[in-house]
């Protein structure tokens, strides 16, 4: 699993985010973009050349931990006047989804805070983000969102140049190799029961689960584990707690703790759909905030 753990920095000059050709202009807001930083052009986002992949900063619902959206602004490219946060709020239906997220990022000290418009103006947008945050919901309306607007390459470019990309509660299960949905739950322990789903591939090898702890998730992630090869890893996160994916490890922050389940080392007896799985030698380890655990060579997607 290649994600770097070293940041390089970007000299790009703040200014306004264009929507549609328009801009917050100091004086009042037009359109989606809620900017707070001082107007003029924005030149492009952190350049490919030489530019080393962003970190993923995955949240498992349940209000984001102050510690979380701090580290985030750490690890984001800095620009100079500081990083420019892009809010896609696209896995929830709700009027007033993303403000929350993006008072959230500007109480933080983010200069450049904006919501994204699910329409053509998205594009934009995250083409100049240098961090990008997915909003809480439904996973499956997200990536659906993001596949009909042509959005799922860029964000896989910006997170190759060097752009934080993170997410909590639906906005989480998307940053894994696969995505489970839980849309229904599942039979626990059956195979094919948890259909893989297309996701932004961030996290090679790796199955994001949220809502880990409170919901009682362990046989859900479990079974969608065991239906793919050899070596992928299942991360279970507790709501109010972060996991930082960066150099192919991962770092736990808030409240909770984070599970991981590892199938490097197991037999599987992948048997037919809808037969009860058999495994040996998964193994466990749970990370409460502070630790930072290596991952294991996961392979896949």
């Amino acid at each position: 699993m290649q994600i770097q753990a070293k940041r390089r920095e970007n000299t790009r000059i703040m200014g306004c985010i264009p929507v549609k050709r328009s801009c917050w202009h100091c004086d009042g807001l037009v359109g989606l973009v809620v900017l707070l930083s001082s107007c003029g052009t924005i030149p492009p986002g952190p350049g490919a050349q030489g530019s080393l992949p962003g970190a993923v900063l995955a949240v498992g619902g349940g209000g984001t931990p102050a510690a979380a959206v701090r580290r985030g602004l750490q690890e984001a490219p800095r620009p100079e006047g500081g990083p420019r946060v892009a809010v896609v709020p696209f896995a929830s239906a709700r009027e007033d989804r993303g403000l929350g997220s993006v008072e959230m990022w500007r109480k933080a000290g983010a200069p450049s805070v904006a919501l994204v418009p699910e329409d053509e103006g998205a594009r934009a947008l995250l083409e100049s983000a240098d961090l990008i945050w997915l909003g809480g919901g439904s996973q499956s309306r997200l990536m659906e969102s993001l596949e009909r607007l042509d959005l799922v390459e860029l964000i896989r470019d910006r997170h190759r140049a060097g752009a934080l990309v993170g997410g909590t509660s639906a906005g989480a299960a998307v940053l894994g190799g696969i995505m489970i949905s839980g849309d229904p739950e599942p039979d626990a322990y059956t195979g094919g029961a948890m259909a893989p789903l297309r996701s932004l591939q961030l996290i090679p090898g790796v199955i994001v689960d949220q809502h880990f702890r409170e919901r009682k998730r362990e046989g859900r992630l479990i079974s969608a584990l065991l239906d793919q090869p050899t070596g992928w890893v299942g991360v279970g996160i507790s709501e109010a707690t972060a996991a930082v994916f960066e150099g192919g490890t991962f770092e736990v922050l808030g409240d909770g703790v984070v599970l991981l389940l590892d199938t490097s080392s197991a037999q599987v007896d992948r048997g037919a759909s809808g037969a009860l799985q058999r495994a040996s030698g998964v193994t466990l380890s749970v990370h409460p905030p502070g630790d930072r655990r290596e991952l294991p060579g996961a392979s896949g997607p």
